[in-house]
């Protein structure tokens, strides 16, 4: 797609340079009565300035500025074709074998003839070929008939060789779908049923080193052994007993309470699962002292799921009582994202069905999808509603604990214009663009913004289809905006 802007050559304006000032040889200015125009293409952005084209004269120098869309460097090498076409048909051409300087053509040319012509300049150099249409322009019989356009004002003067050296860009506002979305905090977590803690069976003294934090176990897997002690009357004491009969009714009523909660999904599945350990573990403990339990003299400790050790809390040696914590194993490769979403977009968050996030330390972005759980009410201490989604996969670069930045997506989009997100910036707390109004020109723009998916933004005023907006070096502009003049007078390159 290519699109076209002339503007009036008294527009451009550089600071420093008086309106009286001379351009050198090697150098080009405006000239009162002459014209600046702009044409961008998918891979070019062409800018030219020339004086008023007198039939069968020499012209001034042009500067025709070349960039390359790609990267927004300017052209180094190649040729330059000015095609002056008749209605008639034919051609008047005139060619620079090279830019005089990086990214400026300065090619002279004579037409015979006054009258209007199509203007077509073609670039022809390496990595670089491309045919931009720039319109009509008018060769005139003599300099009374020149066109004196009036002086604009309230431009913004950033000149080609102030864009060229820094990190600038520009992209075009256009329609496009943009998903609703929110930006949120997050924590990444073992998913349900990935994490656990495993307990002593058996109060009594640890036997074996058992495998250390970072090392991988599977499910079932012998992690140490604890010695049961023996009685010195052959029995158990009747205090021991009764303690222990005790504390397995109060954790028969804690399962009993964690498979209702897990039936209403008001905790995670792992809530009774450890319940449900913790008081397998107090009876077989119970078995053991009334001596109907396992002939062995020591209960083995097994892994219940599998994962890698994330925390060892036991020492060979160290006395031990029933339920006390020995290990907490995750499995890494499965994991949920624990997103904050804040209590205004409450009812929106509960339609949470995908996040795009990083993590601490990092910009690669994650995707985390499927909705698998959401808390029952918000957070009165945070004012969020805890929402969990699923990782989409790990490589072992996350782990659980990692805080994230996530952008949340609701579902649902509007079709709507927009601009890239890296193009708004907070001015006073209002939200602005710089727009692109000709290879040096720019205007600043306040926005009514919209929905965002992150690298668009929605936006109902301030830019319209088809005008491009700074992306990168917005703040140059903007310092330029800061000491700009009137524009209005020439400028020399």
């Amino acid at each position: 797609m290519r699109r076209l802007l002339f503007l009036p050559l008294a527009l451009l304006a550089a600071s420093g340079c008086g309106g009286d000032a001379e351009p050198a040889a090697d150098d080009h200015g405006h000239e009162h009565g002459g014209t600046a125009v702009t044409v961008w293409s998918d891979s070019t952005e062409l800018f030219f300035e020339h004086p008023v084209l007198i039939a069968g004269q020499p012209s001034g120098p042009w500067a025709v500025h070349v960039t390359r869309l790609s990267d927004f460097s300017p052209v180094t090498s190649g040729a330059l074709r000015l095609r002056f076409e008749r209605r008639e048909g034919g051609a008047y051409v005139t060619e620079a074998e090279a830019p005089a300087r990086p990214g400026i053509y300065t090619p002279q040319t004579t037409v015979p003839e006054a009258g209007v012509y199509r203007l077509v300049v073609e670039v022809d150099g390496p990595g670089l070929r491309d045919r931009l249409v720039a319109g009509a322009v008018q060769v005139v019989a003599d300099s009374s008939e020149a066109p004196h356009p009036p002086d604009p004002v309230g431009e913004i003067a950033f000149l080609k060789e102030q864009q060229w050296p820094i990190d600038f860009m520009t992209a075009e506002a256009g329609v496009r779908e943009v998903e609703r979305s929110v930006e949120v905090r997050g924590r990444v977590t073992p998913a349900s049923g990935a994490e656990a803690t495993v307990t002593a069976p058996v109060g009594g003294v640890v036997r074996g080193s058992g495998p250390g934090e970072g090392q991988a176990v599977r499910a079932g897997q012998t992690l140490a052994a604890i010695q049961l002690p023996g009685a010195p009357d052959g029995g158990a004491s009747a205090a021991g007993l009764v303690s222990l009969r005790s504390r397995i009714e109060e954790l028969e009523r804690e399962a009993a309470r964690a498979e209702r909660l897990v039936a209403v999904e008001a905790v995670p599945q792992i809530r009774l699962t450890e319940a449900r350990h913790a008081l397998s573990t107090a009876r077989a403990e119970l078995a053991a002292m009334r001596g109907g339990g396992s002939a062995r003299d020591a209960e083995p400790v097994r892994a219940p799921i599998s994962g890698v050790v994330a925390e060892r809390m036991l020492s060979p040696g160290a006395r031990v009582f029933a339920g006390d914590p020995l290990y907490r194993i995750v499995n890494p490769g499965n994991l949920w994202l624990r997103l904050e979403v804040p209590a205004r977009f409450a009812s929106e968050g509960l339609g949470a069905d995908a996040a795009v996030f990083t993590v601490e330390g990092g910009d690669r972005p994650y995707r985390a999808s499927g909705r698998v759980g959401a808390a029952p009410a918000i957070d009165p201490e945070t004012r969020t509603l805890p929402v969990h989604l699923a990782v989409a996969s790990n490589d072992g670069t996350l782990r659980a604990g990692m805080l994230a930045d996530a952008r949340v997506f609701f579902g649902g989009a509007e079709r709507a214009t927009t601009i890239p997100q890296a193009a708004v910036q907070l001015e006073d707390g209002q939200p602005v663009a710089y727009v692109q109004t000709g290879g040096e020109s720019f205007t600043r723009r306040p926005l009514s913004l919209g929905t965002s998916d992150g690298e668009f933004v929605v936006v109902y005023s301030g830019v319209e289809p088809g005008e491009r907006v700074v992306t990168d070096g917005a703040y140059a502009v903007h310092l330029a905006s800061l000491g700009a003049q009137e524009i209005g007078h020439g400028h020399a390159h």
